[in-house]
């Protein structure tokens, strides 16, 4: 499993265009990929893969977040969502 840490600086938190788009590169590979907010709570947990399941948590600017691979392309996933977050305005 490997983790990503994220933290949103956009004014307007995590939107939906954004989320829209990290839905997108999710659904390009095979691996369990997991927006975390916070790991104790499964309601503040969602797979990335739904975009519903992402409208359920509300991401501020300012408040950071983590998103796990697992699976056979994880080490993949996590890259090709590394230079998403850069090129994104998040």
């Amino acid at each position: 499993m490997k983790t990503l840490h994220v933290k949103v600086n956009n004014v307007n938190g995590l939107t939906s265009r954004l989320a829209a788009e990290l839905v997108a590169e999710a659904n390009k590979h095979k691996s369990n990929i997991t927006l975390v907010v916070d790991p104790n709570n499964t309601q503040e947990q969602a797979d990335l893969k739904s975009i519903m399941n992402v409208f359920t948590i509300s991401i501020p600017s300012g408040m950071e977040f983590d998103i796990k691979f697992d699976g056979a392309d994880e080490a993949e996933a996590m890259e090709s969502f590394s230079h998403l977050i850069a090129e994104l305005p998040l």
